[in-house]
């Protein structure tokens, strides 16, 4: 119909065809514009509501973060106040008792009685005197109990008590000490000191901090004015262990779980869940604690309304534009159809007008071409008209029709430039410049200012007046913010300790450039603009390292390497410094610079230097102490030695008294020969006397070097030396195994023998006072690839689990305060683990107990 190519239009066919195709086409264009309408409002929204929930999480994540960091901070520093209360408070006691300690009067407990309540009430601690000499406790009674529970021991003797308040004296003279109660998971801090004038031991014990309530308090404390410091936004505390919020609806409340609204309780459901607690940002999850510190905000809801209003409403006039404009072109399409025999005319006319606009727009691409092909402009000096080319538009996101004069052109441009733009602008018309040429910044369409390089000339007409401007705008923008960013680093290194360096690539390293931080080190600029290179401030020793480095670096073609060494200030002081520096190539691939900085870290060396004095110092405490221990081990055992010297003794000594006593008698009636046997009888019996002193001097002399010696007779021997025990119990002793030999400390490895030799005769005596049963120790030899396993097991009776499972913690024992100190098992599991590289164990079986030790061959 429309298209036929046979049939010829009449004027009748061309005015139908001019009255249905623009109806088409409107309807057409109305229904597109609709659908792009909305398709593109509906996107703009949708990315303005996801950037606003994305800067909403990371808003609520960086205060979250900071509130968390506070609150880790202030549950720490409770312990630093009442360290600080602690240490005050005994000071002032002191201090008290030294004002009241005269020669006209000698102070006395009363004396100070009630300034003791009153600080007790006042500072929340509790004190404890006791006399360092008598061990009488004058105040703290209570206290020490306390203290004796943390120990676990069954034990009320004087004994441990004094054994504690030795210990309190040995430790904790001026220092704080932390007493920790793992199954409460509590802790207590004390702080000791001794008066000197009294004898007296005072110390202020805080009173029991429960870590978890202390970081429940500090959140509760903080979380209502941590809240108000942000606008439209607060944080609320739940603790899902005890079933309560607080502050969820920002009103400073505690709510249970339970009354809290419907839909809320769903969520705290979630809340439960660890999986769902790994993809919340705006949440931390203490887990230890069972709390949950969250934040929330109201505002993005505002705002995302607001957000879809304005795009409602955006839509609204979108669509109602696009109906007007609609049926405005309908009207003027009926319009256009009543003028249809003027239709040709006005199309000649306007072919006319279009050529004559080609013609300018050729005139006025070809003077373009002059200028530049980058963001171009003209300007009609006359009539003030800008028109911008496609590339210029896209450069700043204006559209058509956005800019159309000189003055809208020159209010884009940022405040502190326009006038001298204007001034270049006025001096190129006056003829003084050949070209307009200025940087200056301009204002963007999503308002923001982009620096930008102008060049421009104005043409004149044939009565030589300026009426025309064709102008070219390059982007320099990402020039000029580098170029700033360049100046803000020289700036922060200025005056800083880090040096910035770039050294040409030669046998020297001279320095191609250096930063004005370098006044630091005593230098200035110009000392190696005059002639020093890097290499002459470099210490001596380190060169040929770094030196080193450099040739390294360049051989394996890496893009930089780090280096710490020494270097020389300008007064010749001795600095470390740390070096990073990238490698810098020309065209060809030659490394031409060296660019990089140094640091000052001679500080962090020296504290590097003192933290290895103070490992090593107190490396040396530690091994004291286990000397003490060691010590303590030995006079402990001096009894039972002893006793067993005694008990092997007596029947030589007997024997020796009837061989003087038969001498006395038959004096007169002896033969030479028979007094002769006699005198070698008692000698004997002396000489057995002399080896079992021999014996007992060998087995506890210290060994200070490692020697190969035979388990067996290591065994044998320590049978001997317990053996007035083991027949006062009645036990019998068999060894299985072959004989092994192995390299140690032969007398230590004995002292454990002996030590569970002994634990085990005291196990068989208290057997027998219940029962009757014939008491067994057998100890069994055997390897195990590269290690030797020996087992000592008995039937002497098992021992409880608790016992079992403390039995080699030092100073713990169960026996009475005559009887034990309780370091023997631990300075056995010392002797075996630590100083001869094995492990030892203890288990019950049946009827008894087994210890399992295993060495190294």
């Amino acid at each position: 119909m429309f298209f036929s190519k046979k049939r010829f239009n009449t004027l009748s066919d061309i005015k139908k065809h001019i009255i249905s195709t623009p109806l088409i086409f409107v309807v057409i264009l109305a229904t597109f514009s609709l659908v792009v309408v909305s398709l593109v409002l509906e996107y703009k929204q949708n990315n303005q509501i996801e950037l606003l929930i994305q800067k909403d999480k990371f808003y609520k994540k960086s205060i979250l973060k900071s509130y968390i960091s506070d609150i880790k901070y202030n549950s720490s520093s409770s312990f630093d106040e009442i360290e600080d209360r602690l240490n005050r408070s005994v000071f002032e006691i002191s201090g008290h008792i030294q004002a009241l300690n005269t020669n006209n009067h000698k102070i006395e407990y009363k004396d100070i009685k009630k300034v003791l309540e009153d600080l007790e009430n006042k500072r929340d601690i509790d004190f404890v005197i006791f006399d360092a000499k008598t061990f009488e406790i004058l105040r703290g009674e209570e206290v020490i109990s306390y203290l004796q529970t943390l120990t676990n021991s069954q034990m009320k003797t004087d004994y441990f008590r004094i054994h504690m308040l030795r210990n309190i004296i040995y430790m904790g003279d001026e220092n704080l000490i932390y007493w920790l109660d793992n199954q409460r998971k509590n802790i207590r801090l004390s702080y000791f000191q001794k008066i000197q004038s009294k004898d007296w031991i005072i110390g202020a014990f805080s009173k029991i901090d429960d870590m978890q309530a202390l970081t429940r308090q500090t959140i509760k404390n903080s979380i209502v004015p941590k809240s108000k410091a942000y606008e439209n936004s607060y944080f609320w505390f739940y603790d899902y262990a005890n079933g309560f919020v607080y502050n969820y609806y920002n009103k400073g409340h505690k709510i249970s779980e339970k009354n809290l609204l419907k839909e809320d309780k769903i969520n705290f459901i979630k809340y439960k869940n660890p999986e769902f607690l790994k993809n919340q940002d705006n949440i931390y999850n203490f887990t230890k604690y069972q709390f949950l510190v969250s934040v929330k905000s109201f505002e993005i809801y505002e705002k995302i309304d607001s957000i879809k209003k304005e795009y409602h409403t955006k839509l609204t006039i979108s669509i109602t534009i696009i109906i007007l404009v609609s049926l405005f072109m309908v009207f003027m399409s009926i319009a256009f159809a009543k003028f249809v025999n003027t239709l040709f005319n006005r199309y000649n006319r306007r072919l006319e007008m279009k050529n004559s606009l080609y013609k300018k727009w050729k005139e006025r691409y070809e003077l373009a071409i002059i200028a530049s092909n980058d963001g171009l402009w003209d300007i009609n000096l006359d009539t003030k008209e800008i028109f911008f080319s496609n590339r210029w538009l896209e450069m700043f996101g204006y559209e058509r029709g956005d800019v159309k004069n000189f003055d809208e052109w020159l209010n884009l441009i940022h405040d502190n430039d326009r006038a001298k733009v204007k001034q270049r602008f006025e001096e190129h018309l006056k003829g003084e410049s050949t070209h307009f040429l200025c940087e200056y910044r301009l204002k963007t369409f999503d308002n923001h200012y982009k620096w930008i390089f102008v060049r421009g000339k104005a043409f004149s007409g044939g009565n030589q007046k300026s009426n025309r401007m064709l102008m070219m705008s390059m982007d320099i923008d990402q020039r000029k913010k580098l170029t700033k960013e360049l100046h803000n680093v020289e700036l922060l290194v200025e005056m800083g300790r880090i040096v910035i360096f770039k050294w040409n690539n030669d046998e020297k390293l001279s320095v191609d450039y250096v930063s004005k931080s370098i006044n630091s080190y005593g230098y200035d600029t110009q000392d190696f603009e005059e002639g020093i290179d890097y290499l002459d401030i470099v210490y001596e020793d380190d060169v040929k390292s770094l030196k080193k480095e450099i040739s390294k670096a360049v051989e394996k073609d890496v893009n930089f390497f780090t280096k710490i060494y020494r270097v020389k200030d300008k007064n010749g002081e001795i600095r470390w410094v740390f070096n990073r520096t990238i490698l810098l190539k020309d065209h060809f691939g030659k490394i031409t610079h060296l660019y990089g900085y140094i640091n000052d870290i001679t500080k962090m060396k020296l504290t590097e230097e003192q933290l290895k004095q103070k490992i090593a110092n107190e490396v040396e405490k530690n091994v004291e102490k286990d000397r003490l221990l060691a010590h303590q081990s030995k006079l402990a055992s001096m009894g039972e030695v002893l006793g067993s010297i005694a008990h092997q003794w007596r029947q030589p000594l007997n024997n020796i008294n009837l061989l003087i006593h038969f001498i006395r008698d038959n004096y007169g009636n002896f033969s030479k020969e028979e007094l002769q046997e006699a005198i070698k009888s008692a000698k004997v019996q002396i000489d057995y006397m002399s080896q079992t002193i021999d014996d007992f001097r060998n087995f506890y002399k210290p060994t200070k070097d490692k020697e190969v010696f035979s388990i067996k007779h290591s065994l044998d021997t320590c049978i001997k030396i317990v053996k007035g025990q083991l027949e006062k119990a009645f036990i019998n002793v068999e060894i299985i195994g072959e004989d092994i030999t192995i390299l140690g400390f032969q007398n230590e490895f004995q002292q454990v023998i002996v030590n569970i030799l002994n634990n085990a005769s005291e196990a068989a005596i208290i057997k027998l006072k219940e029962t009757k049963f014939s008491a067994l120790i057998s100890i069994t030899i055997s390897i195990l690839e590269d290690k030797v396993k020996i087992t000592l097991s008995n039937n002497c009776g098992e021992v409880p689990i608790e016992i079992l499972e403390r039995m080699f913690e030092p100073y713990f024992t169960t026996k009475f305060e005559n009887q034990g100190t309780g370091i023997g098992l631990y300075m056995a599991k010392t002797i075996i683990e630590k100083n001869m590289n094995g492990k030892i164990e203890a288990k019950n079986i049946s009827n008894g107990v087994e210890f399992t030790i295993i060495l190294p061959i």
